[in-house]
């Protein structure tokens, strides 16, 4: 069901200047980006010819796997608005495959990278208990956390050659998230859709009246040239066995983040949303695997989801999937437009970390919001809180995983991919010993209802299921018991036995004596009144109301109740 707050929901279609204006702006946070393949090229000491062709090929890369996420189909793509980034996993692999063959080396193990993606899509939907709803709320939440630490150090105008923070760096930061957020908050009409188009142009507008926009900046967009096309001597593709693994695990943690990306994307879109829907999962992680492969081969870095683009959907209310086909469009224009690409490439720190910390409370909110929807028990409170604090850990401990062998390293480099390979461990270690079906004998001489909502609120969360299916289920039971209690039906002492997987949950009740009737419609006034079975048929149609389905029956002396519900 629509969410009523969405300007654009996913199949809405913008008129073509909103259109544009939105795919622009998502340009804008794409671009931040683009220092992952030059941190790549500084650190592999690559010529200033072939870093420019490795942010090129990237920014085609990125266009054309954001474009393939917008198709909606069963098979491939997502139809939702999940913009594709160079990937921060994939820096460390990278710089190891440039270093030992250069640029050929990290386009082949790329595009394996993309196509072990491939591999793992196919069984994506096999793999639901890995990811409860639980899990994917902490990995959501984590798509946020990692943006934090990318973002702050540009909000106060720190850089690696001078980590003093800078009051005028940090002030023009703080205008810039003020324009952002109240525009977001009070603008008007169309206005409220471009926040950060408003509010990056006055950061820019601030940081080159400053000086912090770098020397001559109008200069160096008038010097770029306007069309470039890549030059030939720059592609290549060569395969090394001994960077499978590091290419792979990054690939690995890139599959997993999409899984919580996707995922919220689900929920934003739904508001009936009750857990991530793997089959359109599937079918993303599909395209994405298949984009990955394309982008290495033409000459691109790894790719990934961008969870602030997600968080920038949200915040502006258009997650239309047609904005993704205009930003793709876009990056592939900017591809061969250098006069273009250096606006976005030259963005100034206060604009990239106002721009960022605003995308980044949403996603983080949106993730707690995720987890929420669940009852949580020790075990899952433990799961959540021990993966979040080692994910922490690796920006709070910069040098504590130094020691972890090279093939394995991506998965320490960020606070997301850690919380979630340790979220993952740890769910399938706690559910040891966790009955999926579970037998209480109601105490007659003792009140039901106490009973009933106890043993259901334990087993809820335990299970991690969804509050209100387990009250509901709690009230059925409560109805049923009492009515067959106090209708002296039962000959001997009630058992409830309640089983759950994360689709349905389902009760029996089963006892020694007659049946319960199940009436079609609901008893009239007269007979509630006048019949002595008007207030049992009465009781019985409730129970109905409560559940999705109802059955009774009986077996030689023994009769049974069933009740079935959606989760």
């Amino acid at each position: 069901m629509r969410p009523p707050d969405l300007e654009y929901a996913a199949d809405d279609r913008p008129n073509s200047p909103t259109l544009f204006l939105l795919g622009l702006q998502h340009t804008g946070i794409v671009a931040t980006a683009f220092i992952f393949p030059v941190l790549v090229a500084k650190a592999a000491d690559l010529e200033a010819g072939a870093a420019a062709f490795l942010v090129s090929m990237s920014m085609l890369a990125n266009g054309i796997a954001t474009i393939f996420q917008s198709v909606k189909h069963k098979e491939f793509g997502s139809g939702f608005l999940v913009p594709r980034v160079c990937g921060p996993n994939f820096v460390s692999a990278s710089i190891l495959a440039v270093q030992s063959g250069g640029l050929s080396l990290l386009y082949g193990m790329t595009a394996v990278s993309g196509a072990f993606q491939v591999a793992l899509s196919r069984i994506a939907h096999r793999l639901r208990v890995l990811f409860p709803v639980e899990v994917t709320g902490l990995v959501i939440m984590m798509l946020g956390v990692a943006v934090v630490p990318y973002a702050l150090p540009h909000f106060f105008g720190m850089t690696a050659t001078d980590p003093t923070p800078s009051g005028l760096a940090t002030l023009i930061s703080c205008i810039t998230l003020a324009v952002i957020v109240g525009v977001t908050v009070w603008g008007r009409g169309h206005l409220k859709l471009f926040p950060l188009i408003i509010g990056m142009t006055v950061g820019y507008i601030l940081c080159i009246a400053s000086g912090l926009a770098g020397a001559d900046p109008l200069g160096q967009i008038m010097a770029s040239p306007i069309i470039s096309f890549p030059d030939p001597q720059y592609f290549g593709v060569s395969f090394q066995s001994a960077l499978i693994i590091p290419f792979c695990v990054a690939g690995l943690v890139t599959f997993v983040k999409s899984i919580g990306e996707f995922s919220i994307c689900q929920r934003i879109n739904d508001t009936e949303w009750k857990r991530p829907d793997m089959m359109n999962i599937r079918a993303g992680l599909f395209a994405d695997g298949i984009a990955s492969t394309i982008g290495g081969l033409i000459g691109g870095m790894g790719q990934t989801g961008s969870s602030s683009n997600i968080g920038l959907s949200i915040a502006t209310r258009s997650t239309s999937r047609y904005i993704g086909f205009v930003t793709g469009g876009i990056l592939i224009g900017l591809a061969f437009l250098p006069v273009l690409a250096i606006v976005f490439l030259m963005m100034p720190g206060p604009v990239i970390g106002g721009s960022l910390i605003y995308v980044a409370g949403f996603i983080i909110v949106g993730g707690i919001q995720t987890i929420t929807t669940r009852m949580l028990d020790s075990r899952k409170i433990f799961m959540i809180g021990i993966s979040f604090i080692f994910g922490l850990s690796v920006y709070l401990i910069p040098g504590a995983y130094e020691g972890v062998p090279g093939f394995i390293s991506p998965v320490f480099d960020s606070a997301l991919s850690l919380a979630t390979v340790v979220a993952i461990i740890l769910n399938l270690v706690m559910r040891l010993g966790i009955k999926k079906r579970v037998t209480i004998i109601i105490n007659q001489e003792s009140r039901i209802s106490d009973q009933v909502f106890l043993f259901m609120e334990r087993q809820g969360e335990m299970w991690a299921a969804r509050k209100e299916v387990i009250h509901q289920m709690a009230m059925a039971l409560t109805e049923a018991c009492e009515l067959i209690t106090d209708h002296r039906m039962a000959s001997s002492p009630l058992k409830v036995a309640v089983s759950f997987d994360e689709f349905n949950l389902d009760a029996e009740i089963s006892y020694e004596g007659s049946p319960l009737t199940l009436p079609d419609k609901r008893p009239g006034e007269e007979e509630i009144l006048s019949d002595p079975s008007g207030l049992l048929n009465l009781g019985a149609f409730l129970v109905q109301g409560y559940a999705d389905k109802v059955t009774s029956g009986s077996d030689g002396s023994f009769s049974f109740l069933n009740l079935h519900m959606e989760h």
